[in-house]
């Protein structure tokens, strides 16, 4: 992995330190130089190129040429540190004396980066020399013009003999924070060690032997842990170089505080490894591969991803082509090239093939790197491990697949269920009409009406049911439409009013005068909701009284907000059953089902059908002294006058003669149903049994309306529908044609309209809704 700081960002590292530092790039042979490097041999930050033969050519002084190649020979070839003090040419033409250091990084045992410092040692050169030449020159001058470098000098000097320090400078004081000379010079030099240095090994045992080297070769550099007087630890570079003075051997040591370069270098270092630990814990990994050595580097996640123990060694471009799974190899091509030739960031999918066959599905991302002329040198990027967030996607997906199936399986269930009892629901309740139509004797009429009750009962359960399916499938619609307020609520209470005397309560109706007015909503729906309360309020009150109200909340300017409210005195709900009540299939108590009926849908349809259009039931009630039920409901205002919805209901009964019904319908029961009252209405009609013969007929008639089942054999309604659509002629593509089904899905309904049907009429049919239809599409032929 590799990582590079910016020039500023060294500067300020290095600020403290005085030199300037180097980073030589020897892939591609570029250097970059810092500012200090400039400004320290007197020049202006960038004035030349930095580079190796521009080092050598402008700045190295020709005697010292050989000792900066053979310094990096060394570091190249064996790996040893490289180090030298050379001479180098300042702008004013004057030289002086740096140390020049650097380090350099190995692949593969391949040299590809060398990075290092560069630190004006002039100062101490001088001294050397000075203290060199002291043997033949006078001490005295030697000595004062030591103290005189000892002054000036950033880096604390010292001077150390057997008994300890024997003098220093002004930047030793400051370094270790004493109050003055003296104060320093009191203590031994171990006092500003700490026990232990980094490797473990004890400081004093440690020092001497540092000493003895420094004795024994004239010269010893290397890094300690110094501690100030208040105790604080701190790293220097020290360097040891045994001197005379006054014909007594002293070590000349120097502390250069080094704090800001290890705080770098341990920032470097942490970030090395807060990039591993994340990418681990992230599942991605980190690559890059130099097009000019066509090596390839990985991050050691890389390697855990494809299923490979980490090394310093990445596949090559060839080989890691062989990973990929083969049908991906052609994107991962693609993908290539369009980095390599729009220089744009790339991110895509592939497999890849682990060594022991197994696929895994990563993401990657590359970027390509160019030199200065533009040219892609290298390709960069990263790579994330999503196998488990594909494998979770296909699992999302085969999940929301077999729910659809299972909302299909649901849907044709309901609707072949639907179909099943309502055919024959549809023969109970019409043939009760007809009976009830023939004048029976009363104790027959006691008995229809029972049976008319039963019937009806059954089917209101029955469309519970499918309406509870409708909203949990999230296809129930609402119409916008025109009705009377007053009349609606007017209708469902004479509903109710037979049953509520036949127990002997009261029900009655509560409503402003300012609601006889038209408004715009759903009015079946509406319907439903107070029809389902009024009931429920009817059939668990045995004595006393059910009240319906509605009153007028809030009047807007285009809308008006209407309170509803169905109290009663019956047998009341526990505080806690409250919230069970709403639950689908749930009463108030286990025997509330065996005492009083009921699938325990009711409530749970009226709360949903209410939340749907942006309301919300509540209720207040007592164990004993009966529920109230109430919600607020908002409407848009209506400009229309309606009539009374009671008789517009109710069609005036008269003679189709000459109106000639073509009956798709392979119920036989059925048939005859509508045959009956086609004869109270002078209706002629022929029958098909299926849907064959439906579309032949038609062809060879003409029909002033078309009943057409949409279950029947041969051909379906659907199909025969749009088989006659298809015919030409206005004949066939304006005859009205009435979907008679005894399903109730809402997507039925759609299938229906969708291939060419006019209207639809849901078994068991209501006469007069029959009539109505038949009346209708005559008047509107005529």
């Amino acid at each position: 992995m590799k990582t590079s700081f910016s020039n500023e960002s060294l500067e300020m590292v290095i600020s403290g330190i005085d030199a300037g530092i180097w980073d030589w790039d020897l892939i591609t042979g570029q250097q970059i130089w810092s500012d200090r490097i400039y400004t320290i041999l007197g020049y202006e930050p960038g004035e030349f190129e930095p580079g190796y033969q521009i080092f050598l050519d402008l700045l190295v002084h020709s005697e010292d040429r050989e000792i900066v190649e053979k310094g990096i020979d060394e570091q190249l070839k064996n790996h040893i540190p490289y180090k030298v003090e050379i001479r180098l040419k300042t702008k004013k033409g004057e030289y002086r004396y740096f140390q020049c250091s650097g380090i350099a990084k190995f692949e593969n045992g391949e040299v590809v980066r060398m990075a290092g410092s560069i630190h004006d040692i002039q100062d101490r050169r001088f001294l050397e020399e000075k203290l060199s030449e002291s043997e033949t020159k006078d001490q005295k001058l030697a000595e004062e013009k030591l103290r005189v470098i000892f002054q000036y000098s950033t880096d604390a000097h010292l001077l150390f003999d057997e008994t300890g320090i024997v003098d220093c400078n002004e930047a030793a004081i400051k370094m270790l924070r004493c109050k003055d000379k003296s104060d320093l010079l009191s203590y031994h030099p171990a006092i500003f060690s700490p026990e232990f240095q980094p490797d473990g090994r004890r400081s004093d045992e440690k020092s001497k032997e540092m000493d003895r080297i420094a004795y024994e070769t004239g010269y010893n550099q290397f890094e300690w842990i110094h501690s100030r007087i208040d105790g604080e630890e701190f790293p220097v570079e020290v360097t040891l170089n045994p001197v005379s003075i006054e014909n007594k051997l002293v070590l000349l040591v120097v502390w250069h505080d080094i704090t800001e370069r290890k705080l770098a270098e341990e920032l470097i270092v942490r970030n090395e490894a807060m990039l591993a630990e994340s990418q681990e814990l992230t599942h991605s990994g980190s690559w890059e591969a130099d097009l000019l050595t066509g090596k390839n580097y990985w991050s050691a996640e890389t390697f855990r991803i494809f299923g490979m123990e980490p090394t310093d060694t990445a596949p090559r471009t060839r080989e890691f082509t062989k990973k990929i799974h083969p049908g991906d190899r052609d994107l991962y091509r693609t993908q290539i090239q369009k980095a390599l030739l729009e220089k744009i960031s790339s991110s895509f999918d592939l497999r890849i093939v682990l060594p022991e066959g197994q696929v895994k599905y990563i993401h990657a991302i590359g970027k390509a790197a160019t030199d200065k002329s533009g040219k892609v040198i290298k390709l960069y990027g990263a790579i994330l491990d999503i196998d488990e967030h594909k494998k979770a996607e296909r699992e999302l997906v085969q999940a929301k697949e077999q729910a659809e199936l299972a909302a299909v399986a649901k849907s044709q269930f309901l609707s072949t269920m639907s179909h099943e009892i309502r055919t024959p629901m549809n023969a109970v309740i019409g043939f009760t009409h007809l009976l009830l139509q023939q004048n029976p004797r009363p104790e027959q009429m006691e008995y229809l009406n029972i049976l008319k009750f039963s019937a009806e009962n059954l089917l209101v359960l029955i469309n519970d049911i499918l309406d509870f399916s409708k909203i949990e499938a999230g296809k129930i619609e609402f119409e916008e439409v025109d009705f009377n307020i007053h009349n609606l609520v007017e209708n469902i209470r004479l509903g109710m009013v037979h049953k509520a005397k036949e127990k002997g309560i009261q029900l009655k109706l509560m409503i402003d005068s300012d609601l006889n007015r038209a408004v715009i909503g759903d009015p079946v729906r509406m319907g439903q909701i107070l029809t389902n309360l009024i009931s429920n309020a009817v059939k668990f009150t045995n004595d006393g009284k059910v009240v319906i109200s509605a009153s007028l909340a809030r009047q807007e300017k285009k809308h008006i907000i209407i309170d509803f409210e169905i109290s009663d005195t019956g047998i009341g709900i526990a505080a806690n059953k409250i919230n069970n009540i709403f639950e689908s299939f749930t009463q108030a108590s286990s025997d509330t089902t065996r005492k009083f009926g009921g699938s325990g849908l009711g409530l749970t349809i009226t709360k949903r059908l209410l939340e749907l259009q942006g309301s919300k039931i509540e209720v207040r009630s007592e164990i004993g002294k009966g529920s109230v039920f109430y919600f607020s409901m908002r409407f848009k205002i209506s400009s229309k006058q309606l009539i009374d919805q009671r008789k517009a209901d109710l069609p005036e009964i008269q003679s189709l003669k000459g109106t000639k019904i073509l009956i798709a319908e392979d119920n036989q029961i059925n048939v005859i149903l509508a045959k009956q009252f086609f004869k109270q209405w002078d209706v002629e009609c022929d029958v098909a049994e299926n849907g064959l013969l439906a579309y032949e007929l038609v062809q060879t008639n003409d029909y002033d309306l078309v009943l057409m089942d949409l279950q029947m054999p041969e051909m379906d309604g659907y199909e025969t529908t749009a088989k006659i659509r298809m015919l030409e002629g206005a004949k066939f593509a304006n005859l009205p044609i009435i979907a008679l089904t005894a399903s109730a899905m809402l997507d039925i309904k759609d299938k229906a309209f969708d291939v060419g049907m006019n209207d639809y009429l849901s078994k068991p049919f209501n006469p007069n809704e029959l009539y109505s239809k038949i009346s209708y599409y005559r008047q509107s032929a005529n």
